[in-house]
């Protein structure tokens, strides 16, 4: 018996609304957005829907807590006036794609024969490919921020919550919203194996286990004496869509003849740690983002310290 839908246009349907379809399971399930990580404004998702692929965002610097007035009845005593300072910052947009034929589909079909594959596979590798960007742009800027010791704090100790409560605290009054830790697969091992501090999520009833507090992410750009705290809102993000995000080719002659279809997906992303300025060139190839972004020379710091939004740990070094 022939088995139905195996091509790529018989699991892709309509191309709008494979596009609904992305979208809605990508943003069920990105992890940067549902953590907190991330936050947006009108300017970087004018970034990312398209215009000059790199350009210059401002920010507002926190106003000094140290400087008042004290009122009196003077009518001729005028207060100091002060002023709301700003700086700017340089981001960017990457523009993607990638294509994928019938042959792997056919792997798909045989494995989960679901039409809502294709959509999961999509979705899930968008939110990948944010993911993998995040991870490089946070090799960059760690590696950028290397001697700051408010940002950066290199221990001989093995793991220690001790240490990691004592770098949040440079973030003064920010370091209450410091509530997520990206760490190793392996570190997320041990402190799933320890048992002490550890939440499952199933235990929460939330997207992500917790240790101690902090949401937990994982990724393999870390080692597992490594930790990468972060705070609310700490991730510039913003999702672009491009004119044509889906759209099936048809290849007559391809298969030796027998016909193929090949289904392109276009999608455009903003991924910036907020209160780094990006020095960079715009990458055009794979092999150039992933440089550029995790060059220390690709990143500046111009926010205050205290306002920056990650915070760097590694333990054991010798």
């Amino acid at each position: 018996m022939a088995i139905t839908n195996t091509t790529i246009a018989g699991l892709a349907g309509s191309e709008r609304k494979l596009e609904v379809k992305v979208n809605a399971i990508r943003e069920e399930s990105n992890e940067l957005v549902q953590s907190g990580l991330t936050t947006t404004s009108e300017e970087v998702q004018a970034l990312a829907n398209g215009g000059p692929r790199k350009v210059s965002l401002d920010y507002v610097k926190p106003l000094s807590a140290d400087v008042f007035n004290v009122s009196n009845d003077d009518i001729n005593d005028e207060g100091d006036v002060g002023k709301q300072e700003g700086g700017t910052f340089s981001a960017m947009r990457l523009d993607l794609n990638y294509a994928i034929g019938t042959t792997d589909l056919t792997q798909i079909v045989t494995q989960y024969g679901k039409q809502g594959d294709i959509a999961s596979g999509f979705a899930g590798y968008q939110n990948a490919v944010s993911k993998s960007l995040l991870s490089s742009s946070l090799v960059g800027v760690r590696a950028a921020l290397a001697a700051n010791t408010a940002i950066t704090k290199v221990v001989e100790t093995d793991w220690d919550m001790a240490v990691i409560y004592d770098i949040i605290a440079t973030g003064e009054e920010w370091s209450s919203l410091f509530n997520g830790m990206i760490v190793s697969h392996g570190r997320y091992a041990k402190l799933q194996a320890a048992n002490t501090g550890f939440v499952a999520k199933s235990d929460v009833n939330t997207r992500f286990a917790q240790y101690q507090g902090f949401n937990l992410l994982k990724s393999n750009i870390l080692t597992d004496d490594d930790a990468i705290l972060f705070r609310t809102g700490a991730l510039g993000y913003g999702e672009g869509t491009a004119q044509q995000a889906f759209e099936v080719e048809r290849k007559a002659n391809g298969g030796n003849g027998g016909g193929a279809d090949i289904i392109h997906t276009r999608f455009s992303r903003v991924i910036h740690p907020l209160g780094m300025d990006y020095k960079g060139a715009i990458p055009v190839s794979q092999a150039e983002v992933k440089a550029k972004l995790e060059a220390a020379a690709s990143w500046t710091k111009v926010a205050p310290d205290a306002q920056f939004g990650f915070r760097f740990v590694t333990f054991g070094a010798e």
